[in-house]
């Protein structure tokens, strides 16, 4: 048996490390080569004949992914030391996005990086990430079919065009696999929840000039609730001191102007006539809340979404001749995701669900009967409706593939192409409706106050929720998305003349692109017919072009000069037209073991799809208006105010926080909605490298890379927040109030007049605080900075001993440079150890494989830094270091078999306690996870 076999760990890894193969090179060396053979490298689209280029590349190849325990594409991007930033996940099932997973290099956003397969580009997923921007989601990828994952850090737009100004992440696929494989995996976690499985079959075969080459595979993974870990299965886990441990208003009748607020809990909460399976009555001392109905909520949250997915993945070239052959490639993948819904609410909550009203039947505070009831809160989980507790459904489908033609003509190599990716996805969730409204308050009988009076079912109410019940009371809302694009592409490489230290290597490329997203909601979600739901409305579709040169010029033997120089045109409705970048770098080698490498370029990214071509927006947000405050902090002084009802403001401001002489806060609640820009420049920044790789011996090197990455004209929302701001500063003559920006920011925001009534955007009339704002209109700006800085540093090595061969590799980042302006008028802000700062500042990873003939070791070490706190501005504190071991044991069972079992997360590390969260899942759930231990037994066998 080859010895060296079982360092792959997977026979369907396909793929050898120089190491492992440093015998065979050896062997190859003593022969007399006709031809140097070339290789293409991510980061440059020549072919060469030096692995080491101008920018540091990292590779996780199909045999580390399973070393490392890891079981898809994502978990393996979210290890590399590059990946820093905060991002959403799927615990955010508020997100427009909770059913995707995100990569965010250098800390910047998943637009900022280029995700390739095979260096041709995927469709994005059709919701916007947080409502505002494109980005692909990596759990539609294969992971059966990736060969390796090449991933630079830094800006590319000179070789790969828009968005690539984190990085480019290049997912290479299987090729020429000379036999066939199946493997199948089962997987639990330490508590006995979150079982895995998956089954694959990969092969391949070689016959006259035709290669194909295949790989299929099924995945399922269970969910995971908050109730399945001990760190939040009640509320009883919240760690923050001064946390309020009541079990959850459930069910809930809020009544004002009585002794206690919550009302008909001691009548209906499961009582014998009318039993409910969860919900106990309890008392709640806090806010006057009395006799209230519920159950412990806490248990209920979404960790983990159920996934089931099918994917193929083909690859086939027939050769023509000796010098050009024809080759097909692609992939698809159906993926159902189930998710929790998580507290679906039903009731009428004047802000969102409705207006108030009066129950004649209350006993108020005087004694007497009739009071007004502000709203109607239940809380429907999951399991009412839906027979395994799993509410939420995300159908999603994606298609890419690649035709053409490659071959030599000459000394020149070239290929000609055609690529297509589509995305389609399907968002289904049960939502309650304003027709729902309703029937659940009955017969109006009368008005008593201004308030119309009612006598609702209370005793349905508070009632477990039967089939018949829920379909009376809310309806499936939906969502579909489709995005695409269609890429031709031409490329030539080779020499092009002949100087004194070698060769001068060139690439030219074309291309042209038609890409298109479309986002639908459900029209109901639009027009509000569901309670307390919007949502987003995107529709468009643009051309791009773009050419490209490269050149590979050796200056000396040791001294090479990398060039390149790009233009992207975009035939669309903005007005960003065309964009050129270029990059400039070089690699001296002073001796055989030393090679310094540096780079600078210039990036761009041409304005999302979602940012131009956005019809809608919408959403629900809170925030200070000053404005107002400030009058009630003159009502209170003076005892009226000019240009405000005193009654009306009155009432506004019984919420008034005046504690602080230098800003009195008025909390707002208001709805927001935010359209695509067609005016939107493309944003641009520039990217520098520099860096060395040192080969101290054949079994160990070291490399050291800068970076430092500026992005200017950021596309960003103009926030509510800071609208609010700017027409504060408006009314408060510190901006010119006849100014443009004063005017403009006016037109903005819509406020409730003095009997709070407003009309919103529907046209519809709604009711809430007199002088508040209820309506603002967002919108897309260039607008912000941001400058990131740092190093990458790594070794890696191996060292025979008679127990046994020992692999190593390190890498380190550690950043030293984070500075942003929001606005273009802004000062550049330090933002590195800023407390707003939540990307972690430093981030490792160390792995350590041991083998032996057919047995192997192997540990991963993964560590994320201090990071911050959930206190308030000014007194957060740094949490500990994060460290978390993946253990996998490898070992051969004759030349055929091979068993893996895998232990992630060995010691079960949950993320640092925090007392300053109050909230699940207390903790940052963009920056750690409480998925905790997980077992994994895998078996391949050759056939």
């Amino acid at each position: 048996m080859n010895n060296n076999k079982i360092l792959m760990l997977s026979p369907l890894a396909l793929a050898v490390s120089l190491s492992i193969s440093a015998s065979a090179t050896a062997a190859e060396q003593n022969q007399v080569e006709e031809k140097v053979e070339r290789i293409e490298v991510t980061s440059s689209r020549i072919k060469r004949t030096e692995l080491e280029g101008v920018t540091n590349i990292q590779t996780i190849s199909s045999a580390d992914m399973v070393r490392s325990g890891f079981t898809n594409v994502y978990e393996a991007l979210s290890s590399v030391t590059a990946a820093n930033g905060q991002i959403l996940g799927e615990v955010e099932t508020g997100s427009y996005t909770p059913g995707a997973k995100e990569l965010k290099l250098r800390g910047l956003g998943p637009e900022y990086t280029l995700i390739l397969v095979n260096g041709k580009r995927l469709a994005y997923y059709p919701m916007p990430y947080g409502g505002q921007t494109n980005f692909v989601n990596l759990d539609m990828i294969p992971t059966a079919m990736v060969d390796r994952i090449d991933i630079q850090t830094g800006g590319a737009s000179a070789i790969y065009g828009s968005d690539a100004m984190a990085g480019v992440v290049n997912i290479i696929t299987k090729k020429g696999i000379d036999s066939h494989y199946v493997d199948a995996y089962y997987g639990q976690d330490t508590y006995g929840k979150g079982d895995k499985k998956g089954l694959t079959f990969v092969g391949g075969f070689q016959k006259d000039a035709f290669t194909f080459d295949y790989a299929l595979e099924y995945k399922h993974t269970d969910p995971l609730l908050s109730g399945d870990r001990p760190i939040h299965d009640s509320v009883w886990d919240n760690p923050h001191p001064d946390a309020r441990r009541d079990i959850n208003r459930s069910i809930t009748v809020y009544a004002q102007d009585t002794e206690y607020k919550n009302q008909y809990s001691d009548q209906y909460c499961n009582t014998e006539q009318n039993p409910h399976p969860r919900a106990v009555k309890h008392f709640i001392e806090f806010n006057g809340y009395g006799s209230s109905c519920g159950w412990d909520e806490t248990s209920d949250k979404l960790l983990r979404n159920q996934s089931e997915a099918y994917s193929l993945y083909i690859n086939s070239e027939y050769q023509l001749n000796e010098q050009h052959s024809l080759f097909a490639n692609g992939f698809y993948i159906d993926q159902e995701k189930k998710g929790r819904r998580n507290a679906l609410f039903w009731g009428n909550h004047p802000q969102l669900h409705g207006s108030a009203f009066w129950d004649p039947d209350i006993v108020n505070k005087d004694g007497g009967l009739g009071a007004p009831v502000y709203y109607m809160w239940r809380t429907v989980a999951d399991e009412e409706y839906t027979p395994d507790g799993l509410g939420r459904t995300y159908n999603d489908t994606s298609l890419s593939f690649n035709v053409g033609i490659k071959g030599e003509i000459g000394d020149y190599y070239y290929s000609i192409g055609y690529s297509r990716a589509n995305y389609d996805f399907n968002d289904r969730y049960l939502n309650h409706t304003n027709e729902a409204n309703r029937l659940l308050k009955g017969e109006q009988y009368g008005e008593v106050n201004g308030l119309p009076v009612y006598r609702p079912n209370y005793e349905l109410w508070f009632s477990p929720l039967t089939p018949d019940t829920y379909t009376q009371l809310a309806d499936w809302a939906t969502y579909d998305g489709n995005s695409f694009n269609n890429t031709f592409t031409a490329d030539i490489t080779g020499d092009l003349f002949e100087l004194p230290a070698g060769p001068v290597a060139f690439s030219a490329y074309i291309e042209a692109m038609n890409e298109g997203t479309r986002a639908t909601p459900d029209a109901r979600i639009i027009n509000k017919e569901f309670v307390g739901q919007t949502g987003v409305i995107t529709e468009g579709e643009r051309d791009r072009y773009a050419a490209a040169l490269e050149f590979l010029i050796p200056v000396t033997e040791q001294f090479d000069v990398e060039a390149a120089i790009r233009y992207d045109h975009y035939d669309d409705i903005t007005e960003v037209g065309g964009a050129p970048t270029y990059q400039l770098g070089f690699t001296y080698r002073p001796t055989d073991s030393l090679v310094l490498r540096s780079a600078y370029s210039t990036t761009f990214r041409g304005p999302s799809m979602s940012s131009v071509y956005q019809g809608f927006s919408g959403n629900y947000g809170a925030g200070n208006d000053r404005i107002t405050a400030d009058a009630c902090a003159k009502l209170e002084k003076n005892g009226s105010v000019s240009g405000y009802v005193t009654d009306a403001l009155t009432e506004t401001c019984s919420d008034v926080d005046l504690s602080n002489s230098d800003m009195a806060v008025l909390q707002a609640n208001f709805e927001t909605a935010s359209v695509g820009d067609p005016t939107l420049r493309e944003e641009t920044g520039n990217s520098f490298t520099a860096g060395f790789v040192y080969e101290y011996s054949e079994n160990l090197s070291f490399n050291i890379d800068y970076y430092d990455i500026t992005i200017k004209d950021k596309i960003k929302v103009l926030e509510a927040g800071s609208i609010l701001h700017t027409m504060w500063e408006c009314n408060q003559g510190i901006l010119d109030g006849n100014s443009q920006l004063c005017k403009n920011t006016a037109d903005r925001i819509k406020r409730y007049d003095e009997n709070g009534k407003g009309i919103d955007r529907l046209g519809n009339t709604i009711s809430g605080d007199a002088y508040t704002p209820h309506s603002i209109r967002q919108g897309y700006i260039n607008a912000s900075e941001t400058q990131d800085g740092g190093i990458d540093l790594g070794f890696k090595g191996s060292y025979d001993s008679d127990f046994g061969t020992f692999r190593y590799k390190f890498e380190y980042n550690k950043v030293l440079k984070k500075k942003e302006r929001i606005e273009a008028s802004d000062p550049l802000l330090d933002m590195l150890d800023s407390q707003r700062n939540y990307d972690f500042n430093d981030t490792g990873n160390f792995s350590l494989t041991w083998q032996k003939e057919d047995t192997s070791i192997s540990l991963l070490a993964l560590y994320k830094g201090k990071m911050w706190n959930n206190a308030p501005y000014g007194e957060r504190e740094k949490l500990p270091a994060w460290y978390r071991y993946n253990l996998t044991f490898g070992q051969f069972i004759g030349d055929k078999t091979r068993i893996i079992f895998s232990v992630k997360n060995l010691l079960n590390a949950m993320p640092p306690r925090d007392t300053t969260y109050r909230n699940y899942p207390f903790y940052s759930a963009g920056n750690y996870d409480s998925i905790g231990r997980e077992f994994v037994l895998r078996m391949t066998y050759e056939f």
